[in-house]
């Protein structure tokens, strides 16, 4: 089990609900006055099964929320069969400087930030030939992404992602410094050889380009409040607009000041965030206990 399945466990047995793990712990079973419901991963059965299936794939998700005029950042699909030449005029539009992306993938995997031609089609390449269809999509320069998980289209849980960047100050090597920013990721990391290096002072270092929990970004919560109603704002149209029961929404929030909608998940997972703040648990507990006792209305 990982730690939101003994999460949920913890919660079902206080509850008296009957817990069972099948398909090697990939469902959960749950049991409670002849009622049965069951869990995929971190899928809840509270959303739509056709809406889950487009908040999966981000094209789809980008198409559908671009016909509803709801701001999002672009996304160009390609198949096997794509056209060099088309691919090649899109991408100059924006100097190469791209994301390609797997259309199914999580937890940031699958993902290359490409700045030439060559490189493009190399990972374009690459990722076709393990999926039926991906995305490109022009590479946008972030100040912060946001996630916001709503439980019946009200907010419960509203944070930032700080990608893991560090500043030198011409003492601490580049590792040392990185340690202080996330402990919990870069203490267990494997290749800190290549970060032995002293960082010289005011230097900056950009470990990821990706603010993914999972890969060495961090949470925080942000005292922009102007900032912080527009992104709920938004996260609350994307919910409503697809009728999303449960949801996290990720957003975006660029040195311009634009906000675009980056994904929509129709899996609920907080494990990452229960492992990087102190209350991390204790904050998820309430959110999937609610999530329970709606299952079982």
């Amino acid at each position: 089990m990982n730690s939101v399945q003994k999460l949920i466990k913890e919660i079902c047995d206080k509850k008296n609900i009957k817990v069972n793990f099948v398909s090697k712990n990939w469902i959960m079973v749950l049991q409670k006055d002849n009622k049965i419901r069951y869990l995929t991963g971190y899928k809840f059965p509270l959303n739509n099964h056709a809406i889950g299936q487009i908040c999966d794939d981000k094209y789809a998700l980008y198409d559908v929320l671009k016909l509803l005029n709801l701001p999002v950042a672009e996304h160009h699909i390609l198949f096997n069969n794509y056209n060099k030449e088309e691919v090649s005029l899109y991408a100059k539009k924006f100097n190469y400087n791209m994301v390609v992306k797997s259309n199914l993938g999580t937890c940031g995997n699958n993902m290359y930030h490409t700045t030439t031609l060559e490189e493009l089609f190399t990972y374009i390449d690459k990722l076709l030939s393990k999926n039926y269809s991906i995305s490109i999509s022009p590479f946008y320069n972030i100040k912060n992404e946001y996630r916001t998980i709503l439980l019946n289209k009200n907010v419960e849980l509203f944070y930032g992602k700080q990608k893991p960047c560090v500043i030198g100050n011409g003492v601490k090597t580049i590792y040392e410094l990185l340690c202080e920013f996330n402990p919990y990721y870069f203490n267990k990391l494997s290749n800190k050889d290549k970060l032995s290096k002293v960082l010289p002072k005011n230097e900056k270092y950009e470990y990821n380009w990706q603010f993914n929990l999972s890969k060495g970004a961090k949470p925080f919560f942000s005292s922009n409040e102007k900032l912080n109603v527009s992104i709920q704002s938004l996260a609350k149209k994307v919910a409503n607009a697809l009728d999303l029961n449960f949801v996290s929404v990720d957003i975006i929030e660029l040195f311009t000041g634009e906000i675009l909608v980056l994904e929509a998940n129709s899996g609920v997972m907080i494990e990452n965030f229960i492992k990087l703040i102190p209350d991390g648990k204790k904050i998820a507990k309430n959110i999937y206990t609610k999530a329970i006792d709606e299952m079982f209305k």
